[in-house]
């Protein structure tokens, strides 16, 4: 694959958690495609799989619901969009918003602990920015960037 960057590709699929593992599958192999290495490409999958895990198990609460990713590959980062449905109720909306701040634990603990963990903490860990915004029609955007680790050199 020719590297001209940026590279972005959309992909939309049903909010089913047997979709996450070809959808990761994906963005590691496309940033392989372009010389990202295998363990920055393993670390982009282990990302695509929290978000789109959360996204799928608190927004997706129909049955027709989607999940949606933008996926950008520029020459010195990654950028990720992933939307869904936001139908969840408003106690996951808060919960997200709290796992984003960094204040998870005690949110967990005003409403009596939880049973399920958003695992955004890792997300955090492997990304330079986490942010999310939900709009007027309740649609949850959850937008990651991961910095390249290490910078290839050109032939």
């Amino acid at each position: 694959m020719e590297s001209t960057f940026p590279y972005s590709v959309r992909l939309k699929f049903p909010g089913d958690l047997d979709y996450i593992a070809p959808v990761r599958k994906f963005v590691a192999e496309m940033l392989q495609a372009v010389n990202f290495g295998p363990k920055f490409a393993y670390r982009s999958e282990i990302v695509v799989d929290e978000i789109c895990y959360n996204a799928i198990t608190f927004g997706c609460q129909s049955p027709d619901a989607t999940v949606e990713i933008e996926f950008s590959i520029h020459e010195d980062r990654m950028e990720l969009v992933i939307k869904d449905p936001g139908k969840g109720d408003r106690s996951n909306r808060e919960r997200l918003r709290h796992a984003v701040d960094g204040n998870l634990r005690e949110a967990d603990r005003k409403a009596g602990a939880k049973k399920e963990k958003l695992g955004l903490e890792i997300v955090k860990m492997l990304s330079e920015e986490l942010n999310f915004e939900i709009d007027n029609n309740n649609l949850t955007s959850v937008r990651v960037v991961r910095k390249r680790e290490e910078v290839s050199a050109k032939p």
